[in-house]
């Protein structure tokens, strides 16, 4: 019986061991259980801000399986779902910060300026620019070249240590073409370090403060050529210690404008007095950077005096035939010099308006005065180039950048390497002499991946300008007319219907009675469609030509079943329903692409009649054009009506097409009837274009018959 007691006791006791012990156990799994969640909640967090793993690796971590295939044990199957994180795109794990020499807080900064990975430009070049190899490195506008250099130099010399020691001389020396952008980049730099000493020097600012700011010391110079030139004359500036030399904008800044002074810049830079002696293997010359939008082939003829010998080139275009960013939508508008203003102010009213940002780039200083103050132009606009102080030229790119200033007029100060975000529209007043500008200006909208409009004016003598733009930039305008009324009215009523959303309670209280009183006369719908006219600026709407952006015309399509060869046929079947005067004021005919209708102007005093009169036949209609169709290329262009002796053609291969027996009826590729008895107009002239040139040839006044033709060259 005594045994029993005591066996009983032992299991009791054992019993009780267990317990405490099983119970130790689940302790013990449930602290590992909420380590093991906290973990992967943390990890699942890094995985989403610094894109440190790829999908399939950030999935299985997150989800808590494992890779092999063995079973899941009870633990794994009681851990709760977690929430699946998008997956990454190519380009961000590439761009994962994990895969770089980028530490902790300048991931953290990197962060803060929603940057969660680095772009492709930057994360191609940034293990080159780290070891210290010469770059030359091309991509598309937008797309974070600045940061591509600025943020491996900070990192490299931030982990090597600075001193700090007054006086010490600039170990980065960066040059830019242009004031603003060499304030941006310099902004660039003092946004991802608080260590490293940044200055910028430019002209147009007083010298003093620049000089004793390069006495107190800096580690990162940035500037323009012109000021930092006259420093190293002066003796103010040493550059025999520099480490790092970076040239943005690397085509401006080796064109003949600037040549001598960035040669004799590097030259300060090299210890052995000399450019070629330096490269000769001089361990002091110093790191070449070179990056760009745009690099004709002979920027790398002359950039390898500046490079040492393994250059490290990064190209993000290569053999692309696109080269301005994918994000942009690229349109054309034939408009002469007189309407160009009004178009303009119309374009920007549709395509902006007072909420949006625009961008008009001319091409002189003048032209630039002219039309910011142009009474046109509905938004406030502000104008920016060379002759405007340099503080207004700060104080208004300021106010630009931050959404209080809508229209920037300028000219090509401001088409490079400046970042302005949320730029809806660009325009450009004519087509550039050089593709390079027109890649440039057009960059400054679509930019991070934002879409944008670039809208390209141009004269009826320019169309061979921009058909060469095009070819160069591998782009296709698409050929639009001026904004119509109807698109006006449009985008001036919901301009104005969101300009409501900024009046406080306390006003419209101050406008009921009014409001009242209006809406008891006019009736509440009238009365608040005249309000947002009003407000909108948009009391009086012209009619605008679709071909030709010219004031009072109104663009009419002509359309048939029937393949048309010429627009003769179409001639015929107008004049059947017009006035004689009305057939002559016609303007402009031109085929459509498809070959099934023709468009032209008619001045608008004559809408009324052709909406009473007008009778679409069985084959044929006529109709006001809303948009302008696809319009046949002419190689003869179809000067004037009825070949009134007014061909134009092209110079190709040296035979000049079109235009030849000057207008007689049915010949020539200009006109399909001569005026009186099938015959041209004794003055009649063409003329015909050729790139890089001019040439034209005309008739002698007199009778049309016989005439010789003489050729200028």
């Amino acid at each position: 019986m005594a045994q029993l007691r005591e066996d009983d006791t032992a299991d009791v006791v054992d019993n009780v061991v267990a317990k405490k012990e099983k119970k130790s156990k689940d302790k013990k799994k449930k602290k590992e259980k909420k380590d093991k969640e906290r973990k992967r909640k943390a990890e699942a967090a890094e995985v989403e801000e610094n894109c440190e793993v790829s999908p399939k690796k950030a999935k299985t971590e997150i989800n808590g399986k494992q890779s092999s295939k063995k079973a899941k044990t009870t633990e794994e199957e009681e851990t709760p779902p977690s929430i699946d994180l998008p997956e990454l795109t190519q380009e961000q794990q590439d761009g994962a910060f994990s895969k770089f020499r980028i530490s902790n807080p300048m991931v953290e900064k990197l962060q803060g300026r929603g940057v969660t990975y680095l772009f492709p430009i930057q994360a191609q070049t940034f293990d080159h620019v780290y070891d210290g190899f010469d770059v030359i490195a091309q991509a598309r506008t937008g797309t974070g070249k600045t940061l591509s250099f600025a943020l491996p130099l900070v990192e490299k010399l931030q982990l090597e240590g600075t001193k700090g020691k007054h006086g010490r001389p600039p170990k980065v020396l960066v040059m830019a073409p242009t004031r603003e952008l060499a304030k941006q980049v310099s902004e660039d730099f003092e946004s991802i370090t608080e260590t490293l000493k940044v200055f910028c020097i430019y002209g147009g600012t007083a010298f003093a403060p620049q000089e004793q700011a390069i006495r107190k010391g800096l580690d990162i110079l940035v500037g323009t050529p012109g000021r930092i030139l006259d420093y190293v004359r002066k003796g103010t500036l040493d550059l025999a210690h520099l480490r790092h030399v970076v040239l943005d904008e690397v085509d401006r800044m080796l064109d003949m404008g600037f040549t001598e002074s960035v040669e004799e810049i590097l030259q300060a830079a090299y210890k052995t007095g000399g450019v070629a002696d330096a490269l000769a293997g001089s361990p002091d010359t110093p790191q070449t950077l070179l990056f760009s939008a745009t690099l004709p082939p002979w920027v790398h003829k002359t950039a390898q005096k500046y490079m040492k010998g393994d250059v490290k080139h990064v190209d993000l275009i290569g053999n692309q035939d696109i080269r301005t960013a994918t994000t942009v939508q690229h349109m054309a508008i034939k408009c002469g010099y007189q309407d160009r203003a009004a178009t303009i102010g119309a374009v920007i009213q549709v395509y902006s308006g007072n909420h949006g940002r625009a961008m008009v780039f001319c091409q002189t200083k003048r032209d630039a005065d002219e039309l910011a103050v142009s009474s046109d132009i509905k938004v406030e606009a502000h104008v920016l180039h060379g002759d405007v102080p340099q503080e207004k030229r700060e104080m208004v790119l300021k106010k630009f950048r931050e959404g209080k200033y809508r229209c920037l007029v300028t000219t090509d100060v401001a088409a490079r390497g400046l970042d302005i975000p949320e730029v809806d529209l660009v325009i450009q007043c004519s087509p550039p002499k050089d593709v390079e500008s027109y890649i440039h200006r057009s960059g400054r909208t679509g930019r991070a991946g934002r879409e944008g409009v670039c809208i390209c004016f141009y004269k009826f003598q320019e169309e061979r300008d921009l058909q060469w733009v095009e070819h160069k930039a591998g782009i296709k305008f698409k050929r639009i007319g001026g904004p119509t009324p109807n698109d006006i009215i449009k985008a001036a009523a919901k301009d104005a219907a969101r300009s409501l959303d900024d009046v406080g309670e306390e006003t419209l209280q101050n406008f009921t009675s009014s409001a009242r009183e209006l809406i008891e006369e006019k009736g509440a719908e009238r009365a608040l469609a005249a309000a947002l006219a009003v407000i909108s600026g948009s009391t009086n709407i012209v009619a605008r030509s679709l071909l030709t952006s010219q004031e009072g015309y109104t663009t009419y399509i002509f359309r048939t079943n029937i393949e048309m060869r010429g627009t003769g046929y179409a001639w015929r079947g107008i004049e059947q329903q017009l006035t004689p005067d009305m057939k002559e004021s016609i303007k402009g005919m031109r085929m459509c692409k498809d070959r099934m209708g023709c468009v032209f102007d008619l001045p608008s005093e004559h809408d009324e009649f052709i909406a009473q009169n007008w009778q679409d036949g069985r084959y044929d209609s006529l109709t006001v054009a809303t948009e302008l169709p696809e319009i046949l290329d002419s190689a003869g262009g179809g000067g004037g009506q009825y070949g009134s002796g007014q061909g134009r053609g092209f110079q190709r291969n040296g035979s000049f097409n079109g235009g030849q027996r000057n207008g007689f009826g049915n010949r020539g590729r200009f006109g399909d009837r001569g005026r009186g008895q099938g015959r041209g107009r004794g003055q009649g002239r063409g003329r015909g274009y050729q790139r890089g040139g001019f040439r034209s040839f005309g008739a002698s006044n007199g009778t049309p018959q016989n005439k010789k033709t003489t050729f200028d060259d």
